[in-house]
């Protein structure tokens, strides 16, 4: 995000910007570079605002799918609307049962 701030923050100078010379791009998580814009391939000045609108909307919608899968995995254990009940603890507990488990119960179960 800092990269996005940076265009956000820049003075309203057209040198500046020109000396950039930045694409109409932002880095996905993975280290591709992701387009934009089909109309833009450069940032300047009249299109920053375009930018860091496009860029941050990117960044915050780039896991959408993926988080989309982990609720309704989740929700296949738990019902979606008590999820907001618990905390993060209580739900991992809930999911994958509790991390101390004594020995000598494993044991006498075995």
């Amino acid at each position: 995000m800092a990269g996005i701030n940076f265009f956000r923050d820049l003075p309203n100078k057209e040198e500046e910007f020109d000396a950039i010379d930045m694409p109409f791009t932002t880095p996905g998580a993975a280290g591709q570079e992701v387009p934009l814009s089909s109309t833009y391939h450069r940032i300047n000045l009249a299109n920053r605002d375009q930018y860091v609108n496009s860029a941050l909307d990117y960044r915050l919608h780039e896991f959408d799918l993926q988080v989309q899968a982990v609720v309704e995995g989740l929700a296949k254990v738990i019902p979606v609307p008590l999820l907001s009940l618990f905390t993060g603890e209580e739900l991992r507990t809930m999911v994958c049962g509790h991390p101390d488990i004594p020995l000598d119960m494993l044991k006498s179960v075995a």
